[in-house]
């Protein structure tokens, strides 16, 4: 009979045992009824929010002044749960006035639109511009309920996606250099940041969620920041998964602190592996074996393939990482929402995939897009039907989302070069699009009686294969043409 120790361990166990029953106590740290009381002690407390800062810091996520602001919120939240929600709003309102935009090419675009106008400070142009579309936003919210039975009301999203249509002919019309023209973009590029937040808003309005308006108005940017797709979705998401209770908090805070320290394994195992493959081997990252083509340079076949299949699986931990950073400040926050990436090598399809890698995008997506195509169109064709709305998400709303964060390019660039950039995107999501609707149709289901290969590896390989390919053509930023792409894909087989 083997000796136990009072930890429950065997007695002599080895450094292995040893590290893997450390893992487990880690992992399982929310369920354990100790981590959960001292969690909702003041020290606890502290030393949560001590390791979960020193993670993100690790991790290298967030810059400094989005840390800094992370922190007074969160420091906020921590000292008035009660209040949280208020406390959120006014960090977010506050962020959405320094750093208004999701990209630096918008960034950039505000000292260009302010110098060639003469308007003078490109922070008066922003931050007028932050107003001007905050209260806009609050206008437009309080139409959308006081006039609910409208046609615009009922259909918020559209309504606003026709108005800021309307407003990007506008100002593409008005004469570059003039004061009309640069406010005019100054509060597109604002709107553009903020557009899928504020369709969210409309949303939970039309359902009946509580928040005032002017709350709705000013969180157009969550001071946990992202991309143009809003990581939480709505304030209504947000409520489903609110910590209700002191228990409930500790619980969550502590999910938060160890999705804080895998996002940091996750970044460092990246910076690594980029710094070894890319830095020491000198292996050309996608973007470099793509442009040698173009420049005429003549990579072996071998090192074009190893870029691809790096590119897959470093771009798949920047996902995560980046994903679970955010994920984690919601979390620490009160609210247990899902994570934005869960082992997305796990998939067996082309849409499971697409789930497990950016789940709020394809939330997204879904919302906006899929749900408005497939209950409204195609009723009597049910192939036809999910077809139809597989290409509104995957093709005409991924199109269209990233053109509109990319927005500035109608005011800075010819269109000669605008017309480049989205051909090449658009023919991506024609592909992925045919790709979705292609393994919707086959509808195969596969089982582990089907063996080890037909199940466990040659699904995940096919969907391995088919997004290593899909991101020769994932660019919307004018790095080559198509037509270099294309080259580059057949390259691949010697062609």
């Amino acid at each position: 009979m083997s000796v136990v120790a009072a930890s429950g361990r065997p007695a002599g166990a080895g450094p292995v045992a040893r590290l893997l029953g450390l893992r487990a106590a880690w992992l399982s740290m929310d369920r354990n009824p100790v981590a959960q009381t001292f969690a909702g002690t003041p020290a606890g407390l502290a030393a949560i929010h001590l390791g979960f800062f020193a993670a993100l810091v690790a991790s290298s996520e967030f810059s400094a002044p989005a840390l800094a602001m992370i922190a007074v919120a969160l420091a906020g939240c921590a000292v008035l749960p009660a209040h949280r929600k208020s406390v959120i709003v006014l960090a977010s309102l506050a962020f959405l006035a320094l750093r208004p935009f999701r990209t630096p090419e918008f960034n950039d675009f505000m000292p260009w639109l302010a110098g060639q106008s003469g308007f003078g400070s490109a922070t008066a142009l922003q931050l007028g511009a932050v107003a001007a579309v905050v209260m806009a936003a609050f206008a437009g919210l309080e139409a959308q309920r006081r006039f609910a039975a409208t046609t615009a009301a009922k259909r918020p999203v559209l309504a606003q996606l026709l108005l800021f249509l309307a407003a990007l002919a506008i100002a593409i019309a008005l004469p570059a250099g003039s004061i009309p023209h640069a406010l005019l973009w100054a509060a597109i590029a604002v709107w553009a940041s903020c557009f899928w937040v504020l369709a969210y808003a409309s949303t939970d309005q039309k359902s009946g969620e509580p928040t005032p308006n002017a709350m709705r108005a000013a969180f157009l940017r969550p001071f946990w920041g992202g991309s143009a797709t809003p990581i939480g979705k709505n304030q209504g998401y947000l409520a489903k998964f609110e910590a209700r209770t002191a228990e409930d908090l500790a619980v969550t805070r502590l999910k938060a602190l160890k999705l804080a320290v895998w996002t940091a394994i996750l970044a460092l195992c990246h910076d690594g592996l980029n710094h070894l493959i890319h830095g020491e081997v000198g292996l050309p990252t996608l973007h470099d074996a793509i442009m040698a083509g173009v420049q005429g340079s003549d990579m072996p076949l071998g090192a074009r393939w190893a870029s691809l299949v790096v590119n897959y699986f470093l771009d798949l931990m920047i996902i995560a990482a980046w994903g679970h950073a955010i994920v984690a400040v919601v979390r620490m926050a009160g609210y247990r929402i899902p994570r934005n990436t869960v082992n997305p090598l796990a998939s067996r399809t082309l849409a499971e995939f697409w789930n497990r890698y950016f789940f709020y995008y394809k939330e997204l997506l879904v919302d906006f897009f899929f749900y408005p195509a497939f209950l409204r169109w195609f009723k009597k064709a049910p192939k036809l039907r999910v077809a139809f709305a597989t290409f509104a998400a995957a093709g005409f709303g991924n199109f269209l989302y990233h053109a509109m964060a990319e927005t500035h390019m109608f005011a800075t660039l010819p269109w000669s070069e605008i017309g480049s950039r989205l051909a090449t995107f658009g023919f991506y999501t024609l592909v992925l699009s045919a790709g979705l609707i292609v393994s919707q149709w086959r509808g195969v289901k596969l089982s582990p009686a089907d063996g080890f290969w037909r199940y466990e590896v040659a699904p995940r390989l096919t969907v391995c294969l088919f997004f290593c390919f899909l991101k020769i053509f994932d660019d919307i930023f004018g790095n080559g043409t198509l037509i270099d792409r294309i080259a580059f894909f057949f390259g691949l087989f010697g062609v």
